[in-house]
């Protein structure tokens, strides 16, 4: 992504924030400023007790030390209230750095959960030909490691950077003024710790996106290993899977390794051009003192208005790579935000029927015909099979249906009467998924209670109804004597269920919801005839009639629909 539109998108995303982080920066600027003044305040002490020290009779000297405090005491009361003044103002620095520490956590985690959230809701209303070309894994460092380096970056980095340039002002101005030739070498080595951090940063910016993509590969593989464990058992390929789970381990280290070089490097060649810069405002310190041209107590706050303002410029050389790290993550979540969005609008449709019109559909994968010229057309009511061998594009008719990739070519229309008995009829767009309840191929259940993965489809839904469904699909045996009944929690992919048992809770959840159009895709491949039989029975028992729509290879299963139509034959259709 550009820099400048990378910036700028950082900005909007930080704008609504922009009041709270004020504070955070005000207090600790005030920090800052009270850090100074306590600077000013220990040269002051050191001045005073060294002129006490030159004024006091040697005689004294052999007095006992809690007299000769109380002594310093009564002759210069200004030392204890400066002591104790330098005690309240270095405790109100610990508590505002509390205070401060607080917020810049609470607000790191609304800034990190806002983005997050807006990227989650993006990526479902994206169109699902664009999202499903990256990995579930990929998608989801983007969503933690990558939301999470915008908003630390974001909120501790740009705060550290204002503060420090305000402590660097700050620290400048007042050695300034005791000291205009060394206030000004100590700050003429920022230019040269810029000059390294530009340099290496752009290095650096490259190896943090490479390191965020070996990421998402070496978190994929684990997630698809973790989720087919049953496939790795069974062919003993377990010490397989470690080593080459090693293997992208050492591509990943070599970019880590390389990426944190040019970090130790840039910051090792800066650390050592403020040491010697130190060293310059020490060396002149003492040679001033020699000639009695400074007091000790002016070389105390020398050195640490030197360090003062060699530590903001460091410290903004070293946010460089917090920078880069930040610049990578949001280009990371910027190439998602530029998916194309789904277009939903407000079609209300007042019909418990549906039927459906394929008219010339073409379609095609990348240089594969799917569809060429494709006609069909399914009346409102009527239970279809659709049948084929694999690959020659039942699921594509189905994400054709659902409006999940878009035709070719041709229209595909849903078509319904109103209550005056009006033909009207939409064309295929993401709204029609209103109107569909899906079953999907395989295992699609969430982790949560039975009763929860349900009402996905209906949250309206009473306990009662859910039951009704339960034993409409063969169901309600087998969950009354769970532990928690509808309430049993069920692991990722239903774990806990047979593959049967997950199918007839998929089934009941596209029952809860009342769609004038119902898609099986395999939905009981893993059911036994009778137990199919009962659940296409209710199926054709649902009161509003819906049109269904099963894929099946299953003889038993076609000879209970209406119609079946073959994809094979697709020249017959067409």
């Amino acid at each position: 992504m550009p820099v400048k539109q990378t910036i700028k998108w950082l900005y909007s995303e930080l704008y609504p924030f922009i009041p709270r982080l004020s504070l955070i920066i005000l207090l600790k600027s005030v920090v800052v400023f009270s850090g100074i003044y306590m600077a000013v305040i220990a040269k002051n002490l050191i001045d005073a007790a060294v002129s006490l020290a030159d004024s006091t009779n040697p005689i004294q000297h052999n007095i006992a030390i809690h007299h000769r405090i109380t002594d310093v005491i009564k002759t210069e009361p200004s030392l204890l209230h400066n002591i104790i003044f330098y005690l309240l103002i270095m405790l109100l620095n610990l508590i505002i750095g509390m205070v401060a520490s607080f917020l810049a956590t609470y607000l790191n985690e609304r800034f990190d959960f806002h983005i997050r959230e807006r990227m989650f809701n993006g990526i479902l209303k994206t169109k699902w030909g664009e999202i499903t070309e990256y990995h579930s894994e990929d998608l989801m460092v983007r969503l933690t490691s990558d939301t999470r380096n915008v908003a630390s970056g974001l909120i501790e980095t740009c705060t550290t950077i204002i503060v420090l340039f305000i402590s660097l002002i700050a620290a400048f101005g007042t050695l300034f003024y005791y000291d205009r030739i060394i206030a000004i070498f100590a700050f003429s080595l920022g230019p040269l710790a810029v000059y390294f951090s530009v340099f290496f940063g752009r290095k650096i910016k490259t190896y943090q996106t490479k390191i965020q993509e070996s990421e998402a590969k070496y978190r994929a593989f684990m997630q698809e290993n973790i989720a087919n464990i049953d496939v790795i058992k069974s062919f003993s390929a377990a010490d397989r899977m470690s080593g080459l789970l090693n293997k992208l381990y050492q591509e990943r280290l070599k970019l880590v390794i390389k990426k944190n070089r040019l970090t130790i490097i840039m910051s090792s060649i800066v650390g050592l051009s403020f040491s010697l810069g130190y060293l310059g405002a020490l060396s002149w310190g003492v040679l001033k003192i020699s000639m009695n041209l400074m007091s000790f107590g002016t070389l105390s706050i020398f050195l640490s208005l030197v360090s003062r303002i060699q530590t903001p410029i460091l410290g903004l050389a070293q946010t460089v790579p917090h920078l880069a790290s930040v610049m990578a993550s949001a280009g990371r979540i910027m190439e998602i935000e530029d998916k194309t969005i789904e277009n939903h609008g407000e079609t209300i449709i007042h019909s418990n029927q549906m039927g459906i019109i394929f008219n010339d559909v073409s379609f095609s994968y990348k240089n594969k015909t799917v569809f060429d010229r494709f006609n069909l057309s399914i009346p409102p009511g009527s239970l279809v099979a659709v049948t084929g061998t694999s690959g020659v594009g039942k699921t594509t008719l189905i994400r054709l249906l659902m409006g999940f990739v878009d035709a070719d070519g041709g229209s595909i229309s849903y078509y319904y009467h109103d209550k005056a008995g009006n033909e009207l009829s939409l064309p295929v767009s993401p709204d029609i998924r209103e109107y569909i309840s899906y079953v999907p191929q395989g295992n699609t259940l969430f982790s949560g209670t039975i009763k929860d993965n349900i009402l996905l489809a209906n949250p309206d839904l009473t306990n009662e109804a859910v039951f009704n469904i339960l034993e409409s699909v063969s169901m309600l045996d087998v969950v009354a004597v769970l532990p928690e009944g509808i309430n049993t929690q069920i692991g990722e992919k239903g774990f806990g269920l047979s593959e049967g048992q997950a199918e007839r809770i998929a089934i009941a959840r596209a029952m809860a919801k009342p769609a004038p159009i119902m898609i099986f895709d395999e939905a009981t491949a893993a059911l036994d005839e009778k137990t199919e039989l009962t659940i296409i029975e209710s199926i054709k028992r649902i009161k509003n009639n819906p049109t269904c729509i099963f894929i099946t290879h299953r003889r038993k299963t076609i000879t209970l629909m209406d119609k079946e139509i073959n994809l094979d034959d697709i020249g017959s259709l067409s």
